[in-house]
Formats: structure tokens, C-alpha cells, sequence
């Protein structure tokens, strides 16, 4: 059973380094500045595990406090060089734009470069605020082991649940936040 275990481990290991490349880009291959800016709001409310955390928003740079604003809270953990990220872009957006008027969504650039995440967020149109947390210090206070992860975290900031697991889609986000918020979400 143990030898079951230890081989279980190790090969989770090696598809969740297998899922991320080395390193971030540093540059758009068009060699432009991203014209990508959406503005984040504080929260008010801090997420159990991160605690108070300011981190610069990735749209304005403005100093924005991490935490729930009144309403559940997805919190999506992502970076460039995260090949699932890349997939789950999409599916986040589509969540977004689908369930915005009752859930906030609050994505955490994770161990990046600020000009790479920009122009990722511009290449996928993604019209949700995001912080830049080149230290990790959101990833960490939620346990999360590795990108890509979200938080499904209360209006109070309880955290009710954490996917972890690659393959998120606008249907499984939909499904799990309802779950957990006690909500009717598509």
C-alpha cells in the first residue's frame, strides 16, 4: 500500500511539472507595451489563510487589499508559463461573464512578470480585475500546491472550497461555486 502511495505521489509530481514550463516570458512577441487595464476594487473582508495582503492590481497598479467585497469571491490563481492556465482562460472568462451580477472574480497572477501577465490577460480579453503576486503570498496562505488553482471563498471570506486539480470549464466553475454558495449559477 505504501509503495502504492509513494508511486501515486511521484507521478502526480511529474504531471504537475510537466503541466508548467521553467520560466515566465518576459516579452510579448510583438516586442509592444499591452494596452490591457482593468481596475480592481479593495477588498473588505480578508481571506482566511491570506489574511491582510495588498498587492498591486495588474490593470492600474493601484495598491488593492485581497479579500471579498460584499459577495462570494473566486479567487483564480494563474500565471503565463502555466500551460492549464492557458486552457482554463477561456473558461474563466465565460464564467465571469455568465455569473458576474452575483459572484466576484479576483484573479492572482502567481510567480510572474507583470508585462507577461498583461499581455496574457489582453491576448485572452479577459474583463475580470487581477493582482500581481510575484511572491506567491495568496498561493501560499490558501495551501494551494500548485497552479492552476481557485478559491471559492465566502462574502465573509471563509474559504469554502479549493479546486486544485487542472481542467476547470465555465460548467464545473458554475457547478462547484453554486455548491458552495448556495447560489443558482451557469
Amino acid at each position: 500500500m505504501r509503495r502504492a502511495l509513494t508511486a501515486a505521489a511521484a507521478a502526480l509530481s511529474l504531471a504537475l511539472l510537466a503541466s508548467c514550463t521553467d520560466e515566465p516570458a518576459d516579452s510579448h512577441p510583438s516586442g509592444e507595451e499591452s494596452t490591457w487595464s482593468v481596475a480592481c476594487a479593495s477588498g473588505t473582508n480578508a481571506i482566511e489563510g491570506v489574511g491582510e495582503v495588498e498587492l498591486d492590481c495588474l490593470g492600474d497598479e493601484a495598491a488593492t487589499t485581497v479579500g471579498a467585497n460584499g459577495k462570494p469571491l473566486v479567487v483564480v490563481l494563474w500565471a503565463t508559463w502555466c500551460g492549464p492556465c492557458r486552457e482554463e482562460a477561456p473558461e474563466i472568462q465565460a464564467f465571469y461573464e455568465a455569473n458576474s451580477d452575483q459572484v466576484d472574480v479576483l484573479g492572482v497572477d502567481t510567480a510572474d512578470l507583470r508585462d507577461s501577465a498583461r499581455w496574457f490577460a489582453e491576448d485572452f480579453g479577459l474583463t475580470y480585475p487581477s493582482v500581481f503576486d510575484p511572491e506567491e503570498a495568496v498561493r501560499i496562505g490558501l495551501g494551494v500546491p500548485a497552479l492552476p488553482g481557485i478559491a471559492l471563498v465566502a462574502a465573509d471570506g471563509t474559504v469554502l472550497d479549493l479546486i486544485v486539480k487542472p481542467g476547470v470549464t465555465a460548467d464545473s466553475l458554475a457547478a462547484a461555486a453554486s455548491t458552495a454558495f448556495d447560489l443558482e449559477l451557469v
